[in-house]
């Protein structure tokens, strides 16, 4: 989540840089984005729009790097963090090396996380059991290149959570019968994703039912905001 998201409880002021676009929420008024930082003079920021302030803390947010010294050189998977690096096929088989021996899982930018972690480990051990067939090579690599190519062209969060639930649905369908759920939870993605859009700072405070029990989960007794302590004790315990 967006540490800016954390500003009213633990800063005066924030902020936020960016190097291609703004990320364009709804921030309270603590909160300011401008173009990339160019130079540090002492404790004053100078940003590419030719303004500058005065700053305390300078927080440095890589994100995701996929970075694999420990393995040979055509054996490194080199991307960015996206929903489907190239040169796996099924996002999940290396196909410049390895003799289709080197399985990446969960290597993906996510949405569905865990669900997604467990279907692709699933069909990485049916493969390994010899239990999951394989196209010939030239069907493989078109198969990952046209995940890329799709990938590529997604315009906007909504179109990325249909990409990935159609990618996790794929691979529920090639476990057949050893995994009959249905993964597609993209409803309450696209709900998700309205009330981050609608207010940054209390998306984390929505609730949604279980597709698979139908139970409403609790509304937590702390705004996400103020809930600075993540102890068992205060977690359980806490009133409003």
């Amino acid at each position: 989540y967006p540490l800016c998201a954390l500003s009213p409880t633990t800063a005066k002021s924030i902020i936020c840089t960016w190097r291609s676009k703004p990320m364009g929420f709804k921030w309270p008024k603590e909160v300011d984005e401008r173009p990339l930082v160019q130079r540090f003079d002492g404790k004053v920021a100078h940003f590419k729009d030719g303004s500058s302030a005065e700053v305390d803390v300078v927080m440095m947010c890589t994100g995701y790097l996929h970075k694999y010294d420990f393995l040979r050189e055509e054996l490194r998977l080199k991307s960015r963090n996206v929903l489907y690096p190239p040169g796996l096929y099924k996002g999940i088989i290396w196909q410049e090396g390895g003799n289709g021996k080197l399985l990446y899982c969960g290597v993906q930018d996510q949405y569905y996380t865990y669900t997604m972690f467990d279907v692709c480990a699933l069909w990485a051990v049916k493969y390994i059991e010899g239990e999951m067939a394989i196209p010939d090579e030239k069907t493989r690599e078109s198969d990952w290149k046209g995940w890329v190519a799709r990938n590529k062209a997604l315009k906007d969060g909504h179109e990325e959570i249909d990409f990935q639930t159609d990618y996790v649905q794929e691979l529920a369908r090639d476990c057949g019968s050893d995994y009959p759920y249905d993964l597609d939870v993209s409803e309450m993605f696209h709900t998700w994703k309205g009330h981050k859009a609608n207010n940054i700072l209390t998306y984390r405070d929505q609730s949604f039912a279980s597709k698979y029990t139908g139970v409403q989960s609790p509304i937590h007794h702390t705004n996400f905001m103020y809930a600075l302590d993540d102890s068992l004790e205060t977690f359980m315990h806490q009133k409003k």
